[in-house]
């Protein structure tokens, strides 16, 4: 029997060297390789080049200049863990950033990456606005190397079928490039603004854009940056060709306002009303203001703005905060069966500020008010006279110097851990405001609540 099982092992062992001789690799047969694997390459046809040639231009003018940010939390471990990407660009020598709200909102840290492999990790929130969803944040420490700059558009001057493209860090992919077009032109009510005061007044493109775009450059084919990416349509949160962009010229005006005065001042023009098919029907006109001035009346329709056509509230807004105070705004008016062009000169958009004036706290700061460096909110830096907060009691006394961390009001609170987040509780007022508002003020005594009682436009 075990002869028997030695045979035929000897007998499979050589059948296998047999059939592998056959079957197996063989040695190098020395004949030339195929002339399609040694040839040269074609060049490229001069009219397929030409056609690229301005993508790849608008791509090197633009593309350093674009960041990917890191916004951080700390754990129940005490460390600091990494809760949201996003993109953003350069738009000043001096290491100005813009980028979407939604990007750094909820963070206590930010880090900023470059494309030349440069991480910035002081960073300073200049401003952020919950209305158009643009942020401005700074570099600070920079160095002296220069960072690089991209240039800004005209968004008003984009055609529907233009050739664009977007820049960012979609699923963390940094400096990922994608080609579309300009789908459509004041797009609004996508993202759930606060009612009409939200400014919404979005360029539609098909480029692809994905978690991670948001807050990065759209671009045009002059290598300038016409749009801030957004926002996409659909539920996976997956490019499916629908995206969306805030003009640059919305976002221009916004940030000047945000760097200049931490908060994003908006033309007045005095009318209250709802949209209907055709425009905005006037239902009043606030006395003395400025279309009062210019004789807009109540059933009045508002039917363009700036020779475009209105289609939703929302662009109204947008086209307020992009013109800004002292701003011309040109509207189309209907009475009955005739129609007017009115020229009006905006006044200032007023929200809830109780007459204080805030800046984020800093760490030194804390330290200078005895309170504990880590401690996130902000100080108080100025109370006008006669003014809601000037004019309480001394039980209910805001003063420079008090650290507020958290604001609540009937039916809602809010943290407060920067200016940005201040501000947002001020807008929010805009539209309703509450009986009384809570401040709650950090001491290095403890912690004690000032209750105002509001009046609009403090």
């Amino acid at each position: 029997m075990f002869r028997r099982a030695f045979t035929l092992l000897i007998l499979g062992s050589a059948l296998g060297v047999y059939f592998a001789a056959f079957l197996g690799p063989q040695p190098a047969s020395g004949e030339d390789a195929p002339k399609e694997l040694v040839a040269e390459p074609l060049p490229p046809t001069r009219s397929a080049k030409d056609i690229s040639r301005p993508m790849i231009q608008a791509t090197r003018r633009v593309r350093p200049a674009v960041v990917r940010i890191l916004g951080y939390r700390r754990d129940w471990r005490g460390g600091m863990r990494v809760i949201q990407s996003g993109s953003g660009f350069v738009f000043s020598k001096s290491g100005h950033i813009l980028t979407n709200r939604h990007v750094i909102s909820g963070s206590t840290q930010l880090s900023v990456h470059m494309d030349d492999g440069r991480t910035f990790e002081k960073i300073r929130v200049l401003g952020a606005d919950s209305r158009s969803d643009v942020a401005v944040i700074k570099i600070l420490d920079a160095g002296n190397k220069p960072v690089p700059v991209a240039p800004l558009g005209d968004s008003d001057a984009l055609e529907v079928g233009e050739l664009v493209l977007a820049i960012g860090a979609p699923y963390e992919l940094a400096s990922s490039v994608s080609l579309g077009v300009v789908s459509a032109t004041g797009r609004a009510g996508l993202i759930g603004g606060r009612g009409t005061n939200a400014s919404e007044d979005f360029i539609q493109t098909d480029a692809a854009l994905n978690r991670g775009n948001s807050g990065g450059p759209l671009v045009n084919m002059d290598g300038q940056v016409v749009g801030i990416n957004t926002a996409i349509q659909g539920a996976t949160g997956a490019n499916v060709g629908v995206g969306f962009s805030i003009p640059i010229n919305l976002a221009r005006a916004i940030a000047i306002s945000l760097v200049e005065r931490g908060v994003a001042k908006r033309g007045f023009l005095g009318v209250r009303g709802d949209f209907v098919k055709g425009g905005i029907i006037v239902r009043s006109v606030v006395p003395n203001s400025p279309a009062a001035d210019a004789g807009v009346r109540a059933n009045d329709v508002i039917t363009a703005v700036d020779g475009r056509v209105l289609k939703d509230s929302r662009v109204l807004a947008a086209r307020l905060a992009q013109t800004g105070p002292g701003g011309v705004l040109n509207i189309s008016v209907r009475t009955g069966k005739e129609s007017r062009d009115i020229s009006v000169r905006l006044g200032e958009e007023k929200t809830a500020s109780f007459g204080i004036e805030v800046e984020s706290l800093e760490p030194t700061r804390a330290r200078e008010l005895g309170l504990d460096p880590r401690t996130r909110g902000v100080v108080v830096t100025r109370v006008s006279p006669g003014s809601t907060a000037g004019a309480a009691n001394s039980r209910n006394r805001l003063l420079p110097g008090d650290v507020i961390t958290e604001v609540l009001w009937p039916g809602g609170r809010r943290s407060i851990r920067e200016r940005a987040d201040f501000s947002d509780v001020m807008q929010a007022f805009t539209d309703s405001m509450p009986r009384e508002v809570h401040f709650i003020v950090n001491t290095p005594e403890g912690r004690f609540r000032v209750r105002l009682t509001p009046s609009r436009n403090s």
